[in-house]
């Protein structure tokens, strides 16, 4: 049966946690988090609840990496290799060890021995061709020709050949080196697509430490896997809240009602630093939030109606203002941190009287009005919309608000495409460029919501996907870089420096550069 959500801190056991942080500095340092000593009647409790903010969209590795998925997945899957917590290094995942070709397009694996999925079917190489072969070969009889189709769309073309070796060895050939995607991609269990038609939408076999138990409307409950090649879980459960409301989140997570709140909107970093029962991790930063802008529309197919709404918007401003110290405001799509990055390369300057006479240069000038879709769900967005509208209105533009409930109702009003404007991000966990240029800006990419279509871009892209020396492809990211800017397809705002909020009963979790437990829980305690 199981164990109810809600918990209760009894005085004595608020008085026993860990001392209060002084300072916001101090919490840049931390990754990993020990607990006091907990209060009574705690440790009967060994449930983990992390918030989220939106329900998934799949549970099915092949149809989606979004990021309230992925923090399901992640616990429920494993891939070959796994990155550390910093995102340098390759560590063995299913895979043991691996030897990789001289040209570095094949990498042969050996895997893991009495691998066992959620289903108690064993891990083997044919489990892994299954599993690349359903995602990136079209001509693979296990092809999912079903859309969305999650890696295919970030690393089109990457897989040439899966060859079954023998069963624990498989050889995977790639188009282009790029073997950290081999962390990416997380393998499922042939037996469960043969017994459930194909989808894993709702019905997620993978070989993680955790599975699913239930997938209720506003909350999604995972157990412990029997004979986890992890080790046995020391959680009893894994509970998903549901919950939009950001306030909510909070006071629950005050109260000892969540464990982990993945994402902290800045203006409450100072009231959580001063709870002695939260402690607040700096995880992440390779990524971009971006005003998107919808081309297909008459009055932004003018590139000079679109130069005006990137200078009319005061980037600095608005980093600074709203990060209160977690934004840096973005000059181009990558983030500084990412290969490939070049200062020199920047947007349109703010400059509200040349975003006026460009206006007028459209004609323009006067009663020009553009919808903007946002989440609304999310505060810190809501904050963001409207200092945008603030400055659109300072050259003449009028900003219509169309705030959506949820990232659901986001995309689906998305793809009516009745928008001008759409508030977005990005998120990647490796710095390779690709992870942002090709899903966002190549014309045949699905997350291309702007329809930006420029053929330099789509050859510089795809010839860089080639074998070829590290210093030439990258130059080849900048000139595409180079291109997109001066088309203007979106008005980059700031690259968000991410902190999670963990409950002080929480000991030796570890996130990692994604925001996510790099033990998947494992071995994490509730004390």
């Amino acid at each position: 049966m199981a164990i109810a959500l809600t918990r209760r801190l009894t005085p004595r056991g608020r008085g026993l946690l860990c001392r209060r942080p002084c300072a916001l500095a101090l919490i840049l340092s931390l990754g990993t988090v020990v607990a006091g000593t907990p209060g009574p009647g705690w440790a009967a409790e060994r449930i983990f609840a992390q918030r989220l903010t939106s329900e998934p969209d799949s549970l099915d590795p092949a149809k989606s990496n979004r990021v309230q998925a992925d923090q399901v997945m992640w616990l429920l899957y494993d891939a070959l290799t796994q990155l550390s917590a910093d995102g340098t290094r390759m560590q063995p995942g299913l895979a043991e060890r691996w030897e990789q070709s001289a040209d570095g397009l094949t990498t042969t694996f050996t895997l893991r021995r009495n691998v066992r999925f959620h289903d108690g079917t064993v891990l083997d190489a044919h489990a892994v061709k299954v599993s690349y072969e359903r995602q990136f070969l079209p001509g693979s009889p296990f092809y999912s020709t079903t859309p969305p189709n999650a890696y295919e769309r970030v690393l089109a073309g990457l897989v040439k050949e899966v060859q079954v070796l023998d069963p624990l060895t498989v050889a995977i050939t790639l188009h282009y080196p790029r073997p950290q995607q081999f962390a990416l991609v997380k393998i499922v269990s042939p037996a469960a697509l043969t017994r459930h038609g194909m989808h894993l939408t709702r019905t997620p076999v993978g070989t993680g430490p955790f599975r699913l138990e239930r997938w209720e409307g506003d909350r999604i409950i995972l157990g412990p896997a029997p004979d986890s090649w992890h080790g046995r879980p020391r959680l009893d459960q894994v509970i998903f809240p549901i919950l939009a409301d950001t306030q909510a989140a909070m006071t629950r997570l005050e109260a000892g009602e969540f464990d982990l709140v993945p994402e902290v909107p800045p203006h409450l970093f100072e009231r959580l630093a001063a709870n002695p029962l939260i402690r607040l991790v700096k995880v992440g930063g390779l990524n971009v939030r971006f005003l998107g802008l919808q081309l297909e529309r008459p009055a932004l197919q003018d590139r000079r109606v679109r130069e005006a709404v990137a200078r009319a918007v005061d980037r600095e401003r608005l980093a600074t203002v709203l990060g209160r110290g977690a934004m840096l405001a973005a000059r181009g799509p990558l983030p500084p941190a990412s290969l490939g990055y070049d200062p020199q390369l920047r947007q349109p300057a703010h400059d509200l009287r040349r975003a006026r006479a460009l206006l007028q240069e459209a004609g323009q000038g006067t009663g020009l009005s553009l919808r903007l879709l946002y989440n609304a769900s999310l505060e810190l967005w809501s904050e963001v919309v409207q200092a945008v509208r603030s400055d659109l209105r300072k050259v003449g533009i009028t900003a219509e608000l169309a705030g959506t409930p949820d990232w659901k109702t986001f995309h689906e009003e998305r793809k009516k495409g009745e928008h001008d404007l759409y508030l977005y991000g990005w998120s990647v966990s490796t710095p390779d460029p690709e992870r942002f240029l090709s899903p966002l800006f190549h014309s045949k990419s699905p997350d291309n919501f702007g329809h930006f279509a420029n053929p330099k871009v789509d050859e510089l892209l795809t010839q860089a996907r080639q074998p070829m020396e590290e210093a030439r492809r990258l130059r080849l990211y900048r000139e595409a870089t180079r291109l997109i800017l001066g088309d203007v397809p979106a008005v980059f705002l700031f690259h968000q420096i991410n902190f999670a909020a963990l409950h002080a009963r929480v000991a030796g979790l570890t996130l990692n550069l994604y925001g996510l437990p790099q033990d998947k829980l494992a071995t994490v305690e509730i004390r």
